[in-house]
């Protein structure tokens, strides 16, 4: 199993086990039993709380896929010499390292595009490289963006169509945008814990779950592919 691959079925695992626990604790409210932990009662409120927790845990791991195969791509460009790179490498890295790095005055400017101008002429491998991410939160339309901004093969088959379709119980939202709205909402305090899963049951956050890794898997896919067949590379 590749790093991105592996990396992300240890995240899934992760949120399994905090699923299944907000489950068990919904059985056991429905059924009229008393929980409690510590002399504090579990309520039905704590079941909002966690259902907050878990869009929160499942756009972690979105975040953490994408940072994985940013820098996965990163250290493969800096693994070989600027001259190997494809003109999309090239682009991103300049948008990172020389775009989104220009400011100030004429001779600030200037001397950094003559910085990184220069060891673009060196030619020595640069080591691990940052790459600039589409602004805003991933989404997926975000993710394929990025991807095609590297040249990413990202290919929508029928299964990944249906995943990230819009959908009515996510306010015509995609999945993935959905989840990045909700956890915008919940980090800014525009929806507290209590009120930012509420409109969901536990069935509806599984499938958006479910939704949300098969284009993770299908992501993660494509990345760890763009590296090991080295598509950032000039075809000789």
């Amino acid at each position: 199993m590749s790093e991105l691959a592996t990396s992300l079925s240890d995240r899934r695992e992760e949120f399994e086990t905090h699923f299944a626990v907000a489950v068990a604790v919904e059985e056991r409210i429905f059924a009229g039993d008393d929980i409690s932990i510590g002399g504090i009662k579990l309520s039905a409120r704590y079941l909002l709380t966690m259902k907050s927790g878990l869009l929160v845990h499942l756009y972690n791991i979105v975040e953490s896929t994408m940072t994985r195969a940013s820098n996965l791509v990163g250290g493969a460009f800096g693994s070989v010499t600027p001259r190997q790179w494809t003109e999309k490498a090239l682009r991103e890295w300049l948008r990172e390292n020389a775009v989104a790095r220009i400011d100030g005055n004429e001779d600030t400017r200037l001397n950094t595009v003559h910085r990184f101008s220069a060891l673009l002429v060196e030619g020595a491998p640069l080591g691990p490289q940052m790459l600039k991410k589409p602004s805003g939160t991933w989404t997926d339309k975000s993710i394929v963006e990025f991807a095609r901004r590297l040249g990413v093969r990202f290919r929508l088959n029928r299964v990944l169509a249906a995943a990230i379709a819009e959908r009515p119980e996510f306010g015509d939202q995609s999945p993935l945008e959905f989840l990045a709205e909700r956890r915008n909402a919940l980090a800014h305090g525009r929806r507290s814990f209590e009120e930012g899963a509420n409109d969901l049951t536990l069935s509806q956050i599984r499938g958006l779950a479910d939704a949300v890794f098969i284009y993770l898997e299908a992501t993660a896919g494509a990345f760890q592919l763009y590296v090991d067949e080295s598509h950032y590379l000039v075809t000789q």
